[in-house]
């Protein structure tokens, strides 16, 4: 979650723009498109303190049963303390010059969910100017376990996809899928499952996951 994670996210953001391009540089269950000013609407609703609901358009429930998982996804972490968020955001029309936006407009709704012990997240960004996915650098890498040399590959491959198009990690833990974000800007969403690379959720049933998501949030 951003309070435990994301924080470092301007940090970590920063560092990886030596080795790649375009870091930020460069309502729940509607239809509504998610543009880039729609997350930024909606990370103002969850607030610096988060938020006890996932404010997307994503739906666990129907993703579980399309993905065949045999179990539910339940909101929060596994071992969530009362008063825990299920939803943190960042970012605004406006922002730090040092953050992942470099003063552009953007957010990051970041929601989190467990299947079994197994932590479970939808992170979704969305920048006025360059890549989405680049701004999910650090988070791709930390769930990932890559190294820079593997994040470089994989974070170049996923912005440049098709919109739609699933971009899986090696390990099968983490999967980007960039939307259509309006007349400007761009939107990404990373689903990540487990850490470290590794999930106890079959490669196929992760990519089943984000591709059930992504269909939900058009």
């Amino acid at each position: 979650m951003i309070r435990a994670k994301h924080t470092v996210l301007g940090a970590a953001c920063t560092v990886l723009l030596a080795t790649l391009v375009g870091c930020g540089a460069s309502d729940a269950g509607g239809s509504e498109a998610l543009t880039v000013d729609r997350l930024i609407g909606l990370a103002g609703e969850v607030g610096k303190d988060g938020s006890g609901s996932c404010p997307l358009p994503y739906d666990p429930e129907k993703a579980a049963s399309v993905a065949d998982l045999g179990k539910r996804i339940e909101p929060g972490a596994a071992k969530a303390e009362p008063g825990d968020p299920v939803a943190t955001a960042e970012g605004g029309q406006k922002t730090d010059q040092q953050s992942p936006w470099a003063g552009k407009p953007g957010a990051l709704i970041s929601c989190v969910y467990h299947v079994g012990d197994e932590k479970l997240e939808i992170n979704t960004s969305g920048v006025a100017e360059g890549s989405g996915v680049y701004v999910l650098a650090p988070l791709i890498q930390y769930a990932g376990a890559m190294d820079a040399t593997a994040l470089r590959a994989y974070t170049k491959k996923a912005a440049e996809a098709e919109l739609h198009e699933p971009v899986q990690s090696e390990g099968g833990n983490v999967v980007t899928v960039r939307f259509r974000s309006g007349d400007k800007g761009d939107v990404a969403m990373v689903l990540t499952v487990g850490e470290d690379g590794k999930a106890s959720l079959a490669p196929e049933q992760v990519l089943g996951l984000a591709k059930t998501f992504a269909a939900q949030a058009e």
